[in-house]
């Protein structure tokens, strides 16, 4: 999530039949949209985004063993975190959240519209 905003960037999650599900709102680099998944969906066959520049933005390889790939920003252009697979750097914006299946945390204030 963006600390500030609260807006959602990556969301992933195990279904009840323990199959990834995924949500995402991606920016590039200059914070313009660059993806929207919508609601929860899976991508078995995995999924690659890259910006109008060709940045590398999301991999979700199709094998669950595989790592994850991403440069995560706000709409504001700043970047949350980054992953090569290997290495994760997580920036000061970034807001980490563990949901239940049923809805938002205890405690946790809800998304507001930026």
């Amino acid at each position: 999530m963006d600390g500030p905003t609260g807006e959602l960037i990556l969301r992933i999650a195990l279904d009840a039949d323990g199959s990834p599900s995924v949500e995402f709102h991606l920016y590039d680099s200059q914070g313009h949209p660059a993806a929207e998944s919508g609601d929860d969906h899976g991508f078995p066959a995995g999924i690659r985004i890259h910006s109008e520049d060709g940045e590398l933005l999301l991999e979700l390889p199709s094998d669950t063993g595989e790592s994850i790939r991403y440069r995560l920003y706000n709409r504001k252009g700043e970047l949350l975190t980054s992953s090569d697979g290997i290495s994760t750097k997580i920036g000061p914006c970034l807001r980490m959240e563990s949901w239940p299946r049923s809805g938002f945390p205890q405690g946790s204030r809800q998304p507001r519209p930026a």
